[in-house]
């Protein structure tokens, strides 16, 4: 790209970098941002990746879910029976697994979206009216904030690996306590075991084993379904 100056524009060098920024947004096809009023939206990408990355930048430890891509969602619930009654997720963020829960047929009317941070739980109520969004911490669920639901699958976008084990365990035993007796947790891992550690399985009573390996998400992942032994 070449940059055409003016003489005596070398003396000037705010002038030289907006004719350098102006030749910029024409080579990639961005029109003048007006600073002065509402920023211009971006073109291309949904706002909750935006929303998501923000709030990963925010709190990295405790939103893991944003480079969930569309194969992961596919796979953590692929062997969710639409039929069998609610679905509780944990830590749905964007909502890139509960779009694909919807994708798999389950009524909007029969998801549980437990999600504490307000910001994204305020865009859940938005995007998914009809479902029921509680903004709380995981480990605080109780079937008198289900309103009398018992949730048949679980699905969890948590990064457990972020979390310390008393944690998960608290977590884990909370979710299963609210839960039908059949109900199986599915959770995804960018590690290479269980992020339920086996010690925390034992004392709760439960077994794991991974359902799906998924090499096409950024990095690549794997799920494991959870459930009583």
């Amino acid at each position: 790209m070449k940059l055409k100056l003016k003489p005596g524009m070398a003396s000037r060098p705010r002038q030289v970098v907006d004719r350098l920024a102006s030749a910029m947004r024409r080579k990639i096809g961005l029109k003048k941002l007006d600073l002065r009023g509402k920023p211009v939206p971006l073109r291309k990408g949904p706002p909750e990746a935006l929303l998501g990355f923000g709030r990963f930048v925010a709190n990295p430890r405790r939103f893991g879910g944003f480079v969930s891509g569309p194969a992961l969602a596919a796979a953590i619930t692929a062997e969710i029976d639409p039929a069998a009654g609610p679905v509780l997720e944990l830590g749905p963020g964007t909502g890139v697994f509960t779009r694909a829960l919807l994708t798999r047929g389950v009524a909007e009317r029969n998801l549980i979206l437990v999600e504490l941070d307000p910001k994204l739980a305020a865009r859940l109520r938005i995007a998914f009216p009809q479902a029921l969004v509680l903004c709380c911490r995981a480990e605080s669920v109780t079937p008198d904030l289900l309103e009398g639901r018992c949730p048949a699958a679980i699905v969890s976008g948590l990064p457990l690996l972020n979390f310390p084990d008393d944690a998960v365990e608290r977590i884990i035993a909370a979710t299963f306590a609210v839960s039908a007796s059949d109900a199986a947790l599915y959770q995804f891992t960018y590690g290479p075991k269980c992020p339920v550690h086996k010690d925390i399985r034992a004392r709760l009573g439960l077994s794991a084993q991974r359902s799906a390996r998924v090499w096409r998400n950024v990095p690549p992942a794997s799920v494991y379904r959870i459930t009583r032994s």
